[in-house]
């Protein structure tokens, strides 16, 4: 039996779990939340931390759990990566909002920017099971990422959101949040994955030798 460790701990995502919960005191948020109008004036700064603000209790729960949740199922995954993708999925859902939804005054939560982490997780935690022969759990982590999009699809299409209840949390979700998330998750993993692809391809299979060379004799 493997021996639990503090290093089997997902250490990344219970780190900004921590900076959530400490960035949710009422005053905090107002200074932290998405706000169109505050971004045109000048506060850019808006754009990425509007996630670490919330409504309320309820909210800040349902996005700190979460985070836990896809760091137990991907920081391992992830790796080094883990950070990069969350802050590339942050930027990518505030930049987005501000260039696609003109009509939206504010926003606050982590839900678009889980999006990323979960898509790019599955993604490259499905790459590390090909890798390992388990063919049919790479199948299952790529089914993670088309229910992700499933679910964003229904919710932008029926306005109704499948986890969360709007009157508890304090707001409406935002659909497009989500899916600039997933989408950055999307960009931050297919280059790395396509690339490691192309390079696993191009190393010659024992006993090959490149055209046009003899092959290496030994005496």
């Amino acid at each position: 039996m493997t021996r639990f460790t503090w290093r089997d701990l997902p250490l990344k995502s219970l780190a900004l779990a921590a900076v959530v919960i400490a960035a949710a005191a009422p005053a905090t948020a107002f200074l932290l939340e998405y706000e169109r109008s505050a971004i045109l004036r000048g506060e850019a700064w808006r754009i990425a931390t509007a996630h670490f603000a919330h409504y309320g209790p309820d909210h800040l729960l349902w996005n700190v759990l979460p985070l836990i949740g896809i760091g137990v199922l991907f920081e391992g995954a992830l790796g080094r990566r883990f950070l990069p993708v969350f802050a590339a999925s942050c930027l990518a859902v505030g930049g987005g909002l501000l260039l696609l939804d003109p009509g939206l005054p504010a926003y606050r939560g982590l839900s678009g920017a889980l999006n990323g982490l979960w898509v790019a997780g599955a993604l490259f935690a499905a790459r590390d099971e090909r890798r390992a022969g388990h063919a049919s759990l790479a199948w299952i982590y790529r089914g993670c990422v088309v229910l992700d999009l499933g679910k964003i699809a229904f919710e932008a299409a029926t306005g109704t959101p499948i986890f969360t209840d709007p009157a508890r949390i304090g707001a409406d979700p935002v659909a497009l949040s989500h899916l600039l998330g997933a989408g950055a998750g999307l960009c931050a993993a297919l280059p790395a994955l396509t690339s490691a692809r192309r390079r696993a391809r191009s190393v010659p299979s024992p006993g090959t030798h490149e055209p046009g060379r003899s092959p290496c004799r030994s005496a």
